[in-house]
């Protein structure tokens, strides 16, 4: 009797493992996701149906105007094309970021395309602003962007934060614009 008794409880240890182990292999138990990435705009991606805000990063939204050399510019849309150029049609995998992985039914989460680190791609390049009160990951990313002009820092511009909270149109009837 104890043969039997010892294998059940074997093959149930086995069949638990199995199952874990399939369940990280899958993402299903941490809320992982991966797969072909819509671009949604400069931070967002959807995949799978499931919205993904890149961590740690604020992009200009799509329809926010920056100023560079004295002409306004659709920003919003350039770092969502800045953001499909580094995803570059590759598969995207997404790590849920722990209490911060749900607002709104939209995860928040560090993704990578291959081995390249989304956010840290998007701030690199200036096409997007670190997140300080998110994490300071990349703080000096943002300053080194910051020096050497690169994206938005080329110009002028509004926070993503700010611009946001900004009254849609002003006192003479004009929609907002970028700074």
């Amino acid at each position: 009797m104890t043969f039997w008794r010892d294998r059940a409880w074997y093959t149930d240890c086995l069949a638990g493992a199995a199952a874990a182990c399939l369940m990280l292999l899958t993402g299903s138990a941490l809320g992982a996701i991966a797969g072909p990435p819509r671009v949604v705009d400069g931070d967002t991606l959807e995949i799978a149906g499931q919205r993904v805000r890149l961590l740690g990063i604020a992009a200009p939204d799509l329809d926010q105007l920056c100023q560079h050399g004295g002409q306004e510019y659709q920003c919003g849309r350039v770092a969502r094309a800045a953001l499909w150029d580094f995803v570059g049609g590759l598969d995207v995998s997404c790590e849920p970021a722990g209490a911060a992985s749900a607002r709104d039914g939209v995860m928040v989460a560090t993704c990578r395309a291959g081995r390249i680190d989304l956010s840290e791609v998007m701030v690199r390049s200036g096409w997007a602003l670190a997140d300080h009160p998110a994490t300071n990951r990349y703080a000096a990313l943002e300053a080194q962007a910051k020096q050497a002009r690169r994206g938005l820092w080329r110009g002028t511009f509004q926070p993503p934060w700010q611009w946001r909270q900004a009254p849609a149109a002003g006192p003479d009837g004009n929609a907002k614009s970028g700074q």
